[in-house]
């Protein structure tokens, strides 16, 4: 499997599981508690997307690799300086927000479990 197919694969596993969490929490919790799961689960996409996209770059990219390296380092930035604008001034529950946002390591830790388990190796 190509790293940039894994990646796509995590991505989708993202989303599922924000999708999953979205409707639990819709079935099950506040309102509040459901704006957050949508909006920690938003932020954790795009972030998991960006890192996709730079990492993808990195690995198997030609020429100078530092731009893709300080890229990442600024994209962590700025998702720092989001979680904390939608922590201050977001009016939802911030352990729904938390489980949003996580969904997307979890979805790194199951798509990478799933290709250790199958013994499938990463190529270029």
């Amino acid at each position: 499997m190509t790293f940039g197919r894994f990646l796509k694969v995590a991505v989708v596993l993202d989303m599922m599981l924000v999708a999953l969490a979205l409707a639990a929490t819709y079935l099950l919790a506040s309102p509040d508690a459901l704006l957050g799961v949508a909006v920690g689960g938003a932020l954790g996409t795009v972030n998991l997307v960006g890192l996709a996209w730079m990492c993808g770059r990195l690995v198997t990219g030609e020429g100078a690799k530092w731009p893709w390296a300080l890229g990442l380092a600024l994209k962590f930035a700025l998702l720092i300086g989001l979680v904390f604008l939608a922590v201050r001034y977001v009016s939802m529950d911030v352990v729904g927000f938390v489980a949003g946002l996580s969904a997307s390591g979890l979805a790194m830790v199951v798509g990478a479990s799933w290709l250790a388990v199958r013994k499938v190796e990463l190529e270029s």
